[in-house]
């Protein structure tokens, strides 16, 4: 088992959640009342799914190893995302705007092929690769940041 540095879990906002509930509503509403190509029933249905699901459980959760740092999202650690310690060359903990930079929070994609994953609020830490940068949203992005940088001796 590896030496966990920093460990954080963060839910997504109440209004984020109740976001996607209306959308899985509004799409078992379309389901029940439109008419809709043969298609398009099992696609609504299975967006509608996952999105409910999504809602209830689906926290974002940091963790620093040595080896690196890994998100996941979901109770299950659905869509794990990782970043090896010997690839951080720098690592920056900031205020950002969500929905300016990169559209919201979740996993998103910004200009110049940057990339967050982040839940709430609007600090996180950059982290720059050689390939390319990164953001990571976190309630304690200082704590973050110091563990980033111990593990990548900066």
């Amino acid at each position: 088992m590896d030496q966990v540095i920093f460990e954080e879990e963060q839910w997504f906002p109440d209004f984020v959640t109740a976001m996607a509930v209306a959308a899985a509503a509004g799409m078992a509403v379309a389901l029940a009342l439109l008419p809709l190509a043969r298609w398009a029933r099992p696609v609504l249905a299975s967006t509608a799914s996952i999105l409910g699901t999504l809602a209830v459980v689906a926290p974002m959760r940091t963790r620093v190893t040595p080896e690196g740092v890994r998100v996941t999202f979901g109770m299950l650690g659905w869509i794990p995302f990782r970043i090896a310690a010997d690839q951080i060359r720098s690592v920056e903990p900031v205020t950002y705007r969500p929905l300016a930079e990169f559209g919201g929070w979740g996993i998103r994609f910004g200009r110049g092929g940057k990339r967050a994953y982040s839940a709430r609020g609007d600090r996180g830490v950059r982290i720059q690769t050689p390939s390319r940068e990164y953001l990571i949203g976190s309630q304690r992005p200082e704590a973050l940041a110091h563990a980033l940088r111990q593990i990548a001796d900066l």
